[in-house]
């Protein structure tokens, strides 16, 4: 091993809140400029937000893939062959030791989200990390801290807030089409035969594997536990606790966010989490079914229930006093375009006197895909205007979900002190 590579990986575990390069004056592209940016971890998340970048790069032509990263050199390779002339490195630390990066793009396993984006901030770059925020509550206040301070653009990866569904859904709360919020629903189920998550593994590979075949699982593994190589902790890292909070994390994220944008942006007060891992055998430790409740100091409740195990799930809705919105499932196949409010029928002639109907319907209120959402960082790293996932609003979500797998883990109920940022195990006074 290089001195260099060593200092590089020493650094890397030195704490979370140490900067690996002296904190700079980052550059702050004009109308005119391109974005030169780095994409940082090439699995399948981390492929769809390279394409989208270079997709952008084609089509508006402010914005270039100049580094591509990846620990495992088959994905760099193929990462460096999409973007073309981009430099591939198996080490973030090498690629943000560059100076011509404004901006990284994340989309490496839970563990490495708190530790790659601080490193990004405190080096003057703007970033897009994929969800969650961090792994766990505390690396999330260090975390939106340091994009404060730093004064960066700091976008999380829950593409529906840059969908106009969003939007008209908080329109007609704000609107008082609901009366008083007072609960919020949501899910996100799948049915996989062969196991969610189960990915394929490539046959060969890891930190015995010769050409593109070689992981460097040191690397891969960072401040997590130490262990041997494992190709299914590797390929299939939702599975793990060091690695991923499971069903919270991956796809909860996306549901409890959108409730954030339209509802109210407050941390929760109290959290708990529930399931359990009823059908799966193959080794995994996170539950295949599960369920956040979190209670929020505007006086409304936030559910969420989801299985891998039967991909229908509950209706999604936002209830209120006098009326519910009533929300198509974006993730689970029963998705529609439109939102419905239905009155309460003790408040049904005062809705239709107000509204002029007896049920009012919201068009253009479908799924949008992910590319609007890469656009708002792009275009936020010119306006230096706050994205649709920033920091704030992401801290608030990870809270909720961060304390719910914390329950469940632990089987205790979690309270959160905003005044103090602090995690709890009873009611602050």
């Amino acid at each position: 091993m290089s001195t260099t590579r060593r200092s590089f990986l020493a650094s890397a575990g030195a704490g979370l809140g140490a900067a690996l390069i002296r904190p700079a004056q980052a550059r702050v592209p004009g109308a005119n400029d391109r974005v030169n940016v780095g994409v940082i971890g090439l699995g399948a998340r981390g492929s769809h937000l390279l394409k989208m970048a270079v997709e952008r790069s084609e089509q508006k032509g402010d914005v270039q893939v100049v580094a591509v990263c990846d620990v495992y050199r088959k994905r760099v390779n193929r990462g460096a062959q999409v973007a073309k002339g981009a430099t591939p490195y198996a080490f973030h630390q090498e690629l943000l030791a560059r100076k011509d990066i404004d901006a990284v793009m994340i989309a490496t396993p839970d563990h490495w989200h708190a530790p790659i984006t601080l490193a990004a901030l405190n080096s003057g770059r703007d970033v897009y990390c994929e969800k969650p925020m961090t792994h766990t509550v505390e690396e999330g206040i260090e975390v939106a801290q340091t994009a404060e301070a730093q004064k960066r653009i700091l976008q999380i990866g829950v593409q529906s807030l840059s969908w106009a569904k969003w939007r008209k859904a908080k329109e007609a709360i704000d609107a008082g089409m609901l009366g008083e919020v007072v609960s919020c629903h949501g899910t996100y189920s799948r049915n996989v035969p062969s196991g969610d998550w189960n990915w394929p593994i490539d046959a060969g590979a890891g930190p015995d594997g010769t050409g593109e075949a070689f992981i460097d699982w040191k690397q891969w593994l960072g401040a997590a536990t130490e262990r041997p190589f494992s190709a299914d902790r590797f390929f299939r890292f939702r599975k793990y606790w060091d690695y991923s909070g499971g069903i919270a994390t991956d796809l909860h994220y996306h549901t409890v966010a959108p409730f954030h944008m339209c509802v109210k942006n407050e941390y929760p007060w109290r959290v708990i989490g529930m399931g359990g891992l009823w059908t799966y055998n193959d080794g995994r430790e996170v539950p295949d079914t599960f369920m956040n409740a979190a209670d929020y100091p505007s006086r409304f409740e936030v559910l969420v229930q989801s299985s891998q195990n039967n991909a229908y799930g509950p209706q999604a809705m936002i209830r209120g006093r006098k009326a519910t919105m009533l929300l198509g499932d974006d993730w689970e196949g029963r998705e529609f375009s439109y939102i419905r409010i239905v009155p309460e029928q003790p408040f049904a002639e005062e809705f239709k006197k107000k509204f002029g109907q007896d049920e009012t319907r919201v068009e253009g209120a479908g799924n949008e895909g992910d590319m609007k959402h890469v656009d708002d960082f792009f275009e936020c790293i010119r306006s230096r205007q706050q994205p649709n996932c920033n920091a704030d609003i992401a801290l608030k979500v990870m809270t909720h979900i961060g304390l719910a797998v914390r329950s469940y883990r632990e089987g205790k109920v979690f309270f959160f002190d905003p005044k103090e940022m602090k995690v709890l195990t009873q009611a602050p006074a």
